[in-house]
């Protein structure tokens, strides 16, 4: 009999090179796409909608973002920002235009 390997899906990264948080909002965001897509490993560059993401997952991880960063953010940005880099970089700008 041959030894058979199972891999789930939220062990790894599912497309290309994991790509590690590089700042605080990065890291916050990976922390909250882990908790919400179930996943032990989502890096920076993974895309939400190839994760399995949809408008429901959305309307949690947004109220969550809210939350956490203290500002308001557009349904209109995930549509824009598909990855936890580009969310990141979004969220970013934001906060500096609110100071």
């Amino acid at each position: 009999m041959e030894s058979e390997t199972i891999v789930q899906r939220g062990q790894l990264p599912l497309l290309g090179a994991y790509v590690e948080p590089r700042t605080p909002t990065e890291r916050k965001l990976t922390e909250m796409w882990r908790r919400a897509f179930g996943m032990d490993c989502v890096g920076i560059t993974d895309n939400y909608e190839d994760l399995g993401g949809d408008s429901l997952l959305a309307a949690c991880i947004f109220a969550e973002l809210e939350t956490s960063f203290g500002i308001k953010i557009p349904w209109a940005l995930l549509a824009e920002a598909r990855t936890i880099e580009q969310l990141a970089t979004a969220i970013d700008n934001l906060r500096q235009g609110m100071r």
